[in-house]
């Protein structure tokens, strides 16, 4: 199993001071590994599950956010000016402070940098599986709309699914995707029954199955316990 290092560990700890009032309800037991499907929500999803969470479950991260340089020049002329709408001298000062800290964090997080656009997407899977062999589940957030806070709904990024080939080829076996909902109005974190692959007709044909799937399985446990 993967362990998480001290800094990541004392965050998480200061932020559970907040977060430990959150109810957490289990629709059935999960056995490890398994593959956690949360709405990003403009980061209300990754630190909520990371806080809620058993420890030691690996994060999906963008690439940018896993070194110092690239860190800053996506705080400073994206996150914070045009997600979080703050003026452009104020961000840069925000990227300035807050970019080798956050990196540092994220590092310590055990994450898995995502690759996009780039051939080294390869290394993302690779060690994803290799995370799911060594007995590690992993968390992504894979909504299309990803920094809408209150998005209920909406479409997923279906690309992570080629961890079932992969583990499927690898083991014999299907992964399980185990969505989860953080209602941060009602406080409580809810994890819904898992979803695989029946294995019965082909990968592209039952991928869009499964997709959809899991966007109806979030779709309602956001209707039935809020956001």
């Amino acid at each position: 199993m993967a362990s998480q290092g001290r800094y990541f560990r004392f965050v998480r700890h200061a932020l559970r001071l907040w977060f430990r009032h959150y109810r957490c309800s289990y629709q059935e037991e999960i056995v490890h590994p398994v593959i956690y499907i949360c709405r990003h929500r403009n980061t209300v999803g990754p630190i909520s599950t990371l806080c809620c969470l058993p420890a030691g479950i690996r994060p999906w991260v963008f690439s940018v956010f896993t070194e110092i340089e690239t860190c800053h020049k996506q705080l400073s002329e994206y996150t914070f000016p045009i997600t979080w709408h703050i003026k452009p001298a104020l961000s840069a000062f925000l990227a300035r402070i807050s970019s080798r800290p956050f990196v540092g964090l994220v590092n310590s997080s055990g994450a898995i940098p995502v690759y996009r656009s780039s051939l080294q997407i390869r290394q993302t899977f690779q060690k994803s599986i290799e995370a799911l062999l060594n007995g590690d589940s992993l968390i992504i957030y894979p909504d299309v709309n990803y920094v809408e806070e209150n998005a209920a709904n909406g479409t997923l990024y279906d690309g992570f699914l080629m961890l079932e080939m992969m583990w499927n080829r690898k083991t014999g076996g299907h992964v399980r995707f185990v969505p989860v909902n953080i209602s941060v109005t009602r406080r409580r974190m809810d994890v819904g029954k898992s979803i695989s692959f029946p294995g019965v007709r082909p990968y592209n044909e039952e991928k869009k199955a499964v997709v959809h799937m899991l966007e109806a399985s979030l779709d309602d446990l956001a209707s039935k316990y809020g956001l």
